[in-house]
């Protein structure tokens, strides 16, 4: 941000907002310029802000990974004195104020790898063993029916359910330059 930007931005609540007009060029370029000011204030808050965002995440993943080496550490011990439990009793469990350490077994199943699956059933002709999912060609729709009144009909006269007009819009766009032109 420039000088001429940083007084511009300073200044800016020297103006009564409600009382306020642009009615000339010179109006309208002085506010183009505080509005300038504004922009490139909002890029410095944001790169800011970005950096301490970045500072943070990295102090926090490398806390969560020092964390993470720790209870790694923790578990392998834990499993090591429930294997030594188990050698007498199969069933055995680790029972503490602060949590239990027991096993768990997962059913067998199939991991899928979808894309694979699908090119093997198609290379086999077992398409019917494939779901294909249904969505409308809006382009191709869009070229075959037109809006009368409020219903969305194609030259033969069918109406297309679900479909609805969507009025035109016009908003306001401001584009300033980035650069200073001093």
């Amino acid at each position: 941000m420039d000088a001429l930007e940083k007084f511009d931005l300073e200044n800016s609540s020297e103006v009564e907002k409600p009382k306020f007009e642009v009615n000339d060029l010179s109006s309208a370029t002085w506010v183009m310029r505080k509005y300038r000011a504004l922009e490139a204030n909002d890029g410095e808050l944001k790169q800011v802000a970005k950096e301490q965002i970045d500072a943070i995440q990295k102090w926090l993943d490398d806390q969560l990974q020092a964390n993470a080496d720790s209870k790694a550490f923790f578990e392998e011990k834990l499993a090591d004195y429930l294997a030594k439990l188990r050698v007498d009793d199969p069933k055995a469990r680790i029972k503490t104020p602060y949590g239990t350490v027991s096993t768990r077994k997962s059913q067998s199943g199939v991991i899928w790898s979808d894309e694979a699956v699908v090119k093997s059933l198609e290379d086999q002709g077992l398409t019917d063993l494939i779901r294909v999912k249904k969505e409308p060609e809006k382009k191709e729709i869009t070229k075959q029916f037109h809006f009368v009144g409020n219903r969305y009909v194609n030259d033969d006269g069918q109406v297309l359910l679900g479909a609805s007009p969507k009025e035109a819009t016009e908003s306001l766009t401001i584009k300033s330059t980035k650069e200073s032109l001093l």
